[in-house]
């Protein structure tokens, strides 16, 4: 018990320095000196992870950016190495392990997490003590693992087997190499490396773990890093005889940062397999084409097109979002797909419609470059409403009957209008952008009316109406806020 008691207080305390390192204003600067230029990414990630303690967190936040279409997928592993080299020095820290030092630790730590100016400092010092105990636990422990390590007896190659699994369901290769560092005396020193060696490869069970809960592009990041480390680590497995000078920390240091160096020149093959194995589904414009930019009118005809396309993303995701409301069941997770081929396309018309502007200087690309922009907007407005009615459901509320209907009515009608106005962004039909636009009054008057039937709902003492007000006033102003949006885009095509 003890021993396992030791490993939760060590992840702890890893978890906590992470958290407390988190907040480091020079990481920012970091990441954006790592997109900055190709040669900065493996020095940036390295340091950023050194700052973070953790190669974990920085390996699904490189996923996130690939995601986002911010790197490409070897920049994506890149960053994840180098981060996972830098935060592997925090081992070495460990070897420091003392229990005076770690109640020092624990003692000038509590005030400093106390106060919310030096929050993350205490939350720093709190980690390395608890890092310190853990791992001090973990060897006074280790006695009682002794008569099972014992009869099972296992050589370097079944530890390094055990290294994979721990770090892959752990998440943590820091945690795994602290715990070889702890049963060295009963693994030996060969034992205790494979250990460590195994964990450094099996680190990349997070990203897998991550497109198993929906993240798609994580097998792939997942297995060009697993495949990687798992190759380059052969060679140091079966050199562990030569390499007991360097010890556990040192291999573990050792490793990762041949990861790292090694993954430049190899990185064309992994990408090349992965494009194989793992096609990316993406959402790519249907009529955007460099070739027409060398004719303006068609250009801008063709991204009114595409502009077509993403307000009817819009349109099925309030759609959706409306149906959700009327079933008070499902939640923004339904929405993603339809947010992120909004979010793409209106990253290329923008490009697009820049590049136009470069070329032709005519006011339309700045038209169509708000229109992008407003619509993009839209698309987070949808997902706001959605957002709102998740969060009330999961305090076990519910709208009224009446209130229900009434948002679902204003549903509705933006939806209609939202209809309209994308055909007529589409097509560049001037006449139905005016036929919106005379609604506009009207829309205003008709959701004056349902705040004023909400306030006589409350007046009359309705209780469900007292507890939802907050969720239901806000619903109601984001809807107005799309149909705000509506009428701006109308305007926009009677300029087109």
């Amino acid at each position: 018990m003890g021993f396992l008691a030791g490993l939760a207080l060590l992840l702890l305390g890893l978890h906590l320095i992470g958290e407390g390192l988190a907040s480091l204003k020079g990481k920012r600067y970091l990441l954006a000196r790592a997109f900055s230029r190709p040669g900065g990414l493996l020095l940036s990630g390295f340091l950023l992870g050194l700052l973070s303690g953790s190669g974990t967190g920085l390996s699904l936040l490189a996923l996130g950016l690939w995601e986002g279409g911010i790197l490409l997928l070897g920049q994506a592993a890149l960053l994840s190495l180098a981060a996972t080299a830098g935060a592997s020095a925090w081992v070495g820290v460990v070897a420091l392990a003392q229990r005076e030092v770690a109640e020092g630790f624990l003692v000038l730590g509590l005030p400093l997490f106390l106060f919310q100016g030096s929050r993350g400092g205490g939350l720093v010092l709190l980690g390395l003590g608890l890092l310190f105990l853990g791992f001090l636990e973990m060897g006074q422990g280790a006695k009682a693992v002794a008569p099972l390590l014992g009869l099972w007896d296992p050589g370097p190659w079944a530890l390094y087997l055990v290294g994979i699994l721990l770090a892959f369901f752990l998440g943590t290769a820091n945690g795994v190499a602290a715990l070889a560092l702890a049963l060295a005396p009963l693994l030996g020193l060969q034992g205790s490396m494979a250990l460590a060696l195994g964990a450094g490869v099996g680190v990349s069970g997070a990203l897998f773990l991550a497109a198993l809960g929906g993240r798609r592009e994580g097998w792939a990041l997942g297995a060009v890093l697993l495949g990687h480390r798992f190759l380059l680590s052969l060679p140091f497995l079966l050199w562990l005889g030569r390499l007991e000078g360097v010890g556990v920390v040192g291999l573990h240091l050792l490793s990762h940062g041949a990861y790292a160096l090694a993954f430049l020149p190899l990185q064309g093959h992994y990408l090349r397999l992965a494009d194989r194995l793992f096609p990316r589904r993406t959402v790519s414009p249907k009529y955007l084409s460099l070739e027409a930019l060398e004719t303006p009118s068609l250009a801008y005809a063709l991204v009114q097109r595409e502009l077509g396309r993403v307000a009817d993303a819009v349109r099925n995701m309030l759609a959706l979002a409306v149906r959700i409301l009327a079933q008070e069941e499902g939640g923004e997770a339904e929405l993603s797909a339809l947010e992120e081929k909004v979010d793409r396309l209106t990253r290329e018309v923008v490009l697009y419609t820049a590049e136009l502007s470069t070329r032709t200087r005519d006011e339309r690309a700045v038209r169509f470059f708000v229109a992008a922009s407003e619509l993009e907007h839209l698309g987070d407005l949808v997902r706001r409403v959605v957002r709102q009615a998740e969060k009330l459901w999961a305090q076990g509320l519910t709208f009224s009957p009446e209130g229900k209907e009434d948002l679902l009515e204003a549903g509705r009608l933006v939806l209609g209008r939202l209809e309209r106005m994308a055909a007529a962004l589409a097509t560049g039909d001037k006449a139905l952008a005016e036929g919106v636009l005379a609604e506009e009054g009207e829309v205003g008057a008709f959701l004056d009316r349902l705040r004023r039937a909400h306030l006589s709902r409350l007046e009359s003492g309705r209780a469900e109406s007292r507890a939802t007000t907050l969720a239901h006033l806000d619903l109601l102003i984001t809807l107005e806020e799309v149909s705000n949006g509506v009428d701006r885009l109308c305007r926009l095509v009677r300029e087109l």
